[in-house]
């Protein structure tokens, strides 16, 4: 698959894209994705979330709504534009775009659809353009990940969901090096990266260090994981244990790969999601005064413009 460089473009009026996955399915990446659409469509916005999971799609559900005919399959087979697709829902500022939910077959996101579609989700007529990705670190949930305004990465407490996360930052890490360095000095840097896992170097590995010291090896791509961070949730939080566990996961990756995650908070795990969902009703909005709610809007009020948030709040 031929890797697309960021298009990342200055600040414009077109809508601000954010991009969430996971590097394990089933941490309830689509729950987080739509709270996320419903928090900033209640707070006024305009929002399309836009369902890429392509081995599962599940977001009209998680909204509560019956499945479409029109779908992402549309977009594919090139019959509609994206924004022909996007559907309106019962809740006030919101749209979809469904996902593959009709899929019996393995579809993936080749280069020239990924290349296709970001510059529609560019032109959407919304203010805000969530996309709800698949799990793991496949080239297009990279190169989606690195052309994103915000990106999202969530998790649980499990081991293995943390140890997945870690392999998914890798791999961020890994594909913004590859787009613009030499590939015998990329080869070179994976070799020793592995070399470094399996714990047959003798000393601490710096990556950057590394970086900085070998030719072919472009470091401003690199760089830009510090200054653009991913952002990180700890989804189904049970304790105050589990809650600072996204403190210690953002000091690993500090000390050993030295990149920026910022950590945007914990998510308490809640006996009524589930329930909300087997209702086919939105847990924001059968039960819209909980602290999960209150969770929901601090991480954004963290990500919009505080002075208009506080405005409308």
């Amino acid at each position: 698959m031929e890797l697309i460089k960021s298009q990342r473009p200055q600040p414009t009026k077109d809508p601000r894209l954010w991009v969430i996955t996971s590097g394990k399915g089933g941490v309830g990446k689509t729950f987080i994705a739509s709270s996320l659409a419903l928090t900033i469509s209640k707070l006024g916005h305009s929002v399309v979330l836009v369902d890429l999971d392509l081995s599962g799609a599940n977001v009209h559900t998680a909204l509560g709504l019956e499945p479409s005919h029109l779908s992402i399959r549309n977009f594919y087979e090139g019959q509609k534009t994206l924004q022909e697709i996007v559907i309106p829902t019962p809740y006030p500022h919101l749209s979809y775009v469904q996902g593959f939910w009709d899929s019996w077959d393995s579809s993936s996101a080749s280069a020239d659809i990924v290349a296709k579609l970001l510059p529609e989700l560019r032109h959407l007529k919304a203010d805000f353009v969530l996309v709800d990705l698949g799990a793991g670190a496949s080239e297009s949930h990279l190169c989606l990940m690195d052309n994103a305004d915000e990106r999202f990465l969530v998790t649980t407490p499990e081991p293995t969901s943390i140890e997945k996360a870690y392999r998914f930052i890798e791999g961020l890490m890994c594909y913004k090096l590859k787009l613009d360095s030499q590939p015998d000095a990329y080869n070179s840097f994976i070799k020793k990266l592995r070399e470094y896992r399996q714990k047959i170097v003798d000393r601490p590995f710096s990556i950057r260090k590394y970086i900085r010291e070998s030719d072919g090896l472009r470091i401003d791509h690199f760089e830009s994981l510090s200054t653009h961070p991913v952002r990180l949730i700890m989804n189904c939080s049970r304790s105050q244990t589990h809650a600072d566990l996204g403190y210690s996961m953002r000091s690993v990756c500090n000390k050993y790969y030295d990149v920026s995650l910022d950590y945007l908070g914990a998510i308490e795990y809640d006996n009524a999601v589930w329930q909300s969902v087997r209702n086919m009703a939105p847990f924001l909005v059968s039960q819209p005064f909980t602290p999960l709610a209150g969770q929901f809007l601090g991480i954004c009020k963290q990500l919009i413009d505080p002075e208009e948030l506080r405005a409308v709040v």
